[in-house]
């Protein structure tokens, strides 16, 4: 397997990044301590995992695919 492009992949982390920090903490902080470093270690310590866990394993499925059926010819049957 040829793994994907690293540019690709820090472009699929920025759009991926972007929603997760801007809704997560503005949405949780009302349940959270006063403390920023606290606050910040919380907010990065949900958002980590929904990208390593749940984003990057999809997108890499995808890319994958879409790189298999790029490579292989179509074949067709005669009838």
């Amino acid at each position: 397997m040829i793994p994907p492009n690293k540019h690709l992949l820090a472009l699929i982390n920025y759009i991926a990044l972007v929603p997760l920090v801007y809704f997560i903490p503005a949405s949780i902080s009302p349940y959270l301590p006063e403390n920023n470093l606290l606050k910040v270690c919380i907010v990065v310590a949900i958002i980590v995992p929904i990208i390593s866990y749940i984003v990057m394993p999809i997108t890499m499925k995808v890319l994958v695919r879409e790189k298999t059926e790029k490579r292989e010819p179509k074949s067709y049957t005669s009838t």
